[in-house]
């Protein structure tokens, strides 16, 4: 009879333990909807135009220019 109390017990403590866990998703998910309210960016966003690099100018080997002059 004692192991058959035991079970249950066991039973009872494992149901606990997964309703706390559920009650524990459901407050943390409650709390991140709360934050991202207070820290809704979406109306802060601005835009920014990229522009494109400027390509640098080749320098001229030495030997070229030699030959070139």
């Amino acid at each position: 009879m004692n192991w058959l109390l035991n079970i249950f017990d066991s039973i009872k403590w494992k149901i606990e333990d997964a309703v706390w866990a559920i009650q524990d998703k459901i407050k943390l998910s409650k709390e991140l909807k709360e934050l991202d309210a207070q820290w809704d960016i979406s109306e802060e966003v601005e835009e920014i135009e990229v522009k494109p690099k400027k390509k640098k100018a080749k320098k001229k080997s030495a030997k070229k220019a030699k030959k070139s002059v």
